[in-house]
């Protein structure tokens, strides 16, 4: 299926993605160039503004501001070039970064070099974070398998390949490409390692490089950061549809393939699939288990638990999602806590929920995948009021309370503006405590979901980038889901 991309709209566009291929010759890069000067937040930025995500921003228009330098816009390229700075915070904690920000910004800096370009001098935050993922990058690749794609993200962070002398390109690509011709799935990996292998002139494979130069050459325009996701889109949509009483629905191609990838050797599901068996991209322990989760609910098979326990922290007493993860994550392990109780783990869901109230407790909350805190708490809310734990009930009102707490006037949830997805993770999050805790949040919500069904009711769904990749992305498929399914929730509480 070279060049193929199932569903072109499934993610948002990747204003870095777009740039990134745009650096490598061929007929896409007019499209690219176009799309991206269309395409500005203001005159000199791109990406969500920085009070949103000052991180998605800075990335965003560091890469789209080299995109157009390379294409010879520079009237257009040095006026952004020389205002990055300015899109870094005074104060800029508390807000997470996107993954790998610092490893690309690094790529990028190292493109400039090489092409004797000027090379910004990057505020003190965004250094802090480059030097970080250098250390990363530095402690991957001495691991033994650091060309494992079962279990490395190496290939999807591949920009970090580019001026890299230390690794073996050929053995890189040949671990790392998937049968569409791309590395790793991920437009913006592949344009820089092809980029390096430019740049090198041997040691990879001519065949393998013409499928990684066709896959950049089709790509569509916009392009999100990953070019198909069909597992995220499926498990979720499932999850939420169950939730709402309604019988899910899902393609039956789709849910066949979901539940094969969880039967996949290493133990994790990957968003990605194996694409006719060439997965790239490593699992990671909250897709697999969502991908759990989903499952069961169709009455299908699943693998016991205790494979996600390579990514289990005993230190800690949490699941990390990737191998060499910095942080571990909120929502990783409330959806892992929903599946060790499902399999009967007791001791383990106990370390996990303790860790969770501890978390919690200390108002780490956010999560390192969704910029809102709505994602956080309705899914504590939801998750926790259906685990039989003593534990779980004092997280699940908790989760409550934040959520009253943070309705907006119009009636829905959202970080800046209400938007119809967050206000579906926090009408799930409500209505489930409610129905399961009865007196204790019911009296507590029953306002709170009215005025949720009046916003939902007059506002149509729109998207909003709102999950954290390299880059922050709306899973499309996701709105109109949560949208509906949350009307119905209410409603099935009958209220007055």
């Amino acid at each position: 299926m070279a060049g193929a991309f199932p569903q072109l709209d499934e993610l948002s566009p990747s204003v870095y993605d777009v740039a990134a291929v745009s650096l490598a010759e061929g007929p896409q890069q007019p499209a690219c160039v176009q799309w991206l000067t269309e395409h500005r937040t203001t005159p000199t930025s791109w990406g969500v503004p920085p009070e949103v995500n000052w991180y998605d921003c800075y990335l965003s228009t560091y890469a789209a501001a080299l995109a157009l330098y390379n294409a010879g816009r520079r009237s257009l390229a040095e006026p952004a070039l020389s205002a990055l700075a300015a899109l870094v915070p005074p104060d800029p904690t508390g807000v997470l970064e996107t993954l790998t920000f610092g490893g690309l910004v690094d790529a990028l800096d190292r493109l400039c070099v090489q092409r004797g370009w000027p090379v910004p001098r990057h505020p003190g935050p965004v250094a802090a974070v480059v030097g970080r993922e250098r250390a990363k990058w530095r402690r991957m690749r001495t691991w033994d398998r650091f060309l494992d794609p079962d279990r490395s993200i190496a290939g999807y962070c591949a920009e970090r390949v580019y001026g890299d002398e230390t690794i073996d390109a050929g053995a890189f690509l040949e671990a790392f490409q998937a049968p569409n011709g791309s590395v790793s799935n991920a437009p913006g990996a592949s344009a820089f390692f092809f980029l390096e292998a430019q740049r090198r002139g041997k040691g990879v494979p001519p065949e393998r490089i013409d499928r990684l130069r066709h896959y950049l050459h089709t790509c569509p325009v916009p392009v999100g950061y990953l070019d198909w996701v069909p597992h995220f889109t499926t498990a979720w949509s499932i999850m939420f549809e169950d939730a709402a009483g309604s019988a899910p629905a899902p393609d039956p191609a789709a849910l066949d393939a979901l539940c094969v990838d969880l039967a996949h050797p290493s133990g994790l599901l990957c968003t990605v699939s194996t694409l006719g068996g060439g997965l790239t991209v490593p699992g990671d322990s909250d897709s697999t288990a969502c991908a759990m989760l989903a499952a069961r609910i169709m009455g299908r098979k699943v693998p016991d638990s205790s494979r996600l326990d390579p990514l289990y922290a005993p230190s800690q007493g949490c699941y990390r999602t990737f191998l060499f993860e910095h942080d571990p994550s909120i929502t990783t392990n409330i959806h892992m806590a929903a599946v060790l109780a499902l399999d009967g783990r007791h001791d383990r869901l106990t370390r996990v929920l303790r860790w969770l109230n501890q978390a919690v407790g200390e108002g780490r909350t956010l999560c390192k995948w969704h910029l809102s805190p709505a994602y956080t708490h309705g899914e504590l809310a939801r998750v926790t009021a259906g685990i039989d734990h003593p534990l779980a009930a004092p997280l699940c009102i908790q989760a409550v309370g934040s959520l009253l707490a943070t309705q907006n006037a119009d009636g829905g949830w959202g970080l800046h503006n209400s938007t119809a997805e967050e206000t579906g993770y926090a009408v799930h999050g409500l209505a489930t405590a409610a129905h399961s805790h009865g007196p204790a949040c019911t009296a507590r919500t029953t306002d709170a979901l009215g005025a949720a069904h009046t916003y939902l009711t007059i506002h149509r769904p729109r998207e909003t980038a709102l999950w954290l990749g390299k880059t922050l992305y709306c899973l499309r498929p996701l709105v109109p889901v949560l949208h509906r399914t949350a009307l119905a929730r209410i409603e099935q509480l009958a209220l007055p």
